[in-house]
């Protein structure tokens, strides 16, 4: 997993969320909505992609609402072939 940030003004505070929620991915920072939008095609956040092995997009989750990890989950065991 990998996250990126295209908010500026949240950098600073991107050291403290990773150690109070014990992740260990990599956050990449962008200068700012524009460049995500137009470098990767990021409409807005938060974009959630799953990559496969190949690197090719095979899931793509626009926004964030109750739920959305569920279906995030269930598309990641699909992937795996589990259920």
């Amino acid at each position: 997993m990998v996250a990126i940030n295209v908010n500026p003004s949240q950098d600073k505070d991107i050291p403290e969320w990773r150690a109070k929620n014990k992740y260990t991915f990599p956050v990449l920072v962008t200068p700012d909505r524009e460049y995500a939008r137009t470098n990767y095609s990021v409409p807005g956040t938060p974009t959630n992609l799953i990559l496969n092995s190949s690197g090719k997009m095979v899931f793509r989750h626009l926004g964030y609402g109750p739920g959305g990890e569920v279906a995030m989950e269930a598309e990641i065991r699909e992937l795996l072939g589990l259920k």
